[in-house]
């Protein structure tokens, strides 16, 4: 928990609960997703670290109440209720924009009190959420970390006087900016460094000549056109590997083999290889592997790569296919035209499938291939090394910077928040009437708290005994149709936090809510997708 006493002295310090009105939004539940008046709201997934995504809104909708309740006003601080432990509490300003938005009760709304600047609360909640002061009280259910509503408002809140907050917003503002013009600028350099070398490798080959028909001759680049399977050694034909490479063989026996996901744009991740037996290898000699040869991903991604002297022997998977280069192609040089804009983009054109698109071997086959005299390959082979090796270590190198800026952006929040800067701003700005200034703020607001306690309640009704509402347990089979017709209805992949709540569990039925989840993923009924490393998406099979 935060102390206190790391705040300026001058400064008050009260409840995250009395600084603002702090609510959950609306439950996403069916009665609210169908129908006319559905409304934009906003998730988890719009809530960026001092951004919103206002790309991919979803809809529901609110009654006369509950749009009122849980309307956003220009100025309300956004905080992801539930999310992985590292990011929970991750916080962005909404700042009027659309102009009719909601939110959903993964979503903590915090309306600052009068006496407390918008953009000052950003800053606190952020400096709480890069220090792990949210991490360190967060509570971890299925396997996201949540905030908890009652948590947050209990957290100590830090009220400098008014010309305080405003001297330090503008600071943090104007540091912002141009660390957000730095991250912009490198993004930028990125971007057009990492689409350089298919450019450059298609200037190189082509010219401003398109791809040629096998059998055909080009004079202008001097070179023929042969399909990719006459380019191969006539023992060697372009092939996959190993459909099934059974459980992983950790002893001195084991076969390595190269998965689509081992490859790299340009090498190998040979440091997470994984193993199958010398039996199952044997049954897929055909594949196996020889320095040189060429590999190409045929499974969702398009990646090339050369097999070194250290996995010659090792095997590949069906994701994966081979080209082993005959007398006259050189393997950088084929390499390189593997990963040209130009054949890139023909594979592209014949990939088949939505959730999972592949190539067929017949394809790769066909792709036409330039082929040059072995000096000339060989020249340009090394040119196109040279310059894509520049332009990955500009690559590099940006990455670094935005890590570097990223804990700039960090250590300046922090410091606005509470610390160095905090301390400087505030001796700086009226320094002889910064602890009178800030006790004002601070009685004003418990005055403000004291009032909203005192307001009578309205007296809630008796719940209906003819027809009580019960909370869901996972101890039957009947709850497995339960959770299907739940992700039917949602028509769209849930999060497991999304789909315990639609089921309305209690958190004691978390164990077996996961091992309802992981029969019918064994029973081929849901796919559960992992899109990174925080990210869970769980999907009804038709």
């Amino acid at each position: 928990m935060i102390d206190a006493s790391i705040y300026p002295s001058s400064w008050e310090v009260c409840p995250v609960g009395e600084a603002g009105e702090a609510i959950v939004g609306q439950q996403r539940s069916p009665d609210t997703t169908h129908g006319n008046g559905l409304l934009p709201y906003l998730r988890v997934a719009n809530v960026q670290d001092d951004a919103l995504d206002l790309d991919d809104l979803t809809t529901m909708r609110f009654t006369g109440a509950a749009r009122e309740k849980y309307r956003l006003r220009d100025g309300d601080v956004l905080l992801c209720e539930g999310q992985s432990r590292e990011l929970v509490g991750r916080a962005a300003l909404y700042r009027g924009e659309p102009e009719e938005l909601y939110f959903q009760n993964t979503v903590i709304r915090f309306r600052p009190h009068s006496e407390i600047l918008p953009e000052f609360s950003l800053i606190v909640f952020r400096a709480y959420l890069y220090s792990g002061v949210f991490s360190e009280i967060a509570k971890s259910t299925t396997n996201i970390a949540h905030l908890g509503l009652n948590r947050f408002r209990s957290l100590p809140f830090p009220v400098p006087s008014r010309a305080t907050q405003e001297a330090i917003v503008d600071t943090a503002r104007s540091i912002q900016s141009s660390i957000d013009a730095s991250l912009s600028g490198l993004a930028s350099l990125t971007y057009t460094a990492e689409r350089m070398p298919a450019d450059m490798r298609d200037l190189a080959l082509l010219g401003d000549r398109p791809i040629g028909n096998p059998g055909s001759v080009d004079s202008a680049l001097s070179c023929k056109w042969l399909a990719a399977a006459d380019i191969v050694r006539s023992d060697s034909p372009i092939v996959y590997g190993i459909h099934q490479p059974g459980p992983d063989v950790s002893d001195a026996s084991g076969v390595p083999y190269i998965r689509g996901q081992d490859l790299r744009d340009g090498y190998i991740a040979t440091d997470s290889l994984k193993h199958t037996s010398a039996e199952i290898a044997e049954q897929y000699s055909r594949a196996q592997l020889s320095t040189g040869d060429v590999l190409l991903g045929i499974i969702r991604s398009l990646r090339v790569a050369i097999v070194p002297e250290e996995l010659d022997g090792a095997h590949i998977t069906q994701g994966t296919a081979r080209i082993r280069p005959g007398e006259e192609i050189d393997s950088s040089y084929l390499a390189h035209w593997l990963r040209s804009g130009s054949a890139q983009a023909w594979f592209r054109s014949r990939l088949r499938g939505i959730n999972m698109p592949r190539l067929n071997l017949r394809d790769v086959q066909e792709l036409p291939v330039p082929v040059r005299k072995i000096p000339d390959q060989i020249r340009l082979a090394q040119l196109l090394d040279i310059a894509t090796e520049a332009l990955e270590q500009i690559v590099e190198d940006a990455n670094a910077s935005v890590g570097r800026l990223r804990a700039l952006e960090r250590d300046a929040v922090n410091s606005c928040a509470y610390g160095a800067v905090a301390h400087a701003i505030t001796k700086r700005v009226a320094p002889d009437r910064q602890k009178d200034l800030a006790q004002l703020a601070v009685s004003r607001i418990k005055a403000s708290s004291s009032m909203a306690d005192a307001t009578p309640k309205p007296r809630k009704r008796a719940a209906s005994k003819a027809a009580p509402r019960k909370k869901v347990t996972l101890q039957s089979d009947t709850n497995s149709v339960q959770l299907l017709a739940s992700l039917s209805r949602a028509g769209h992949p849930m999060t497991p936090e999304d789909l315990f709540r639609d089921l309305e569990l209690e958190d004691s039925a978390i164990d077996s809510f996961f091992v309802v989840l992981r029969k019918l993923s064994q029973e081929g009924k849901i796919t559960i997708h992992r899109p990174n490393d925080s990210d869970v998406h769980i999907e009804r099979i038709p």
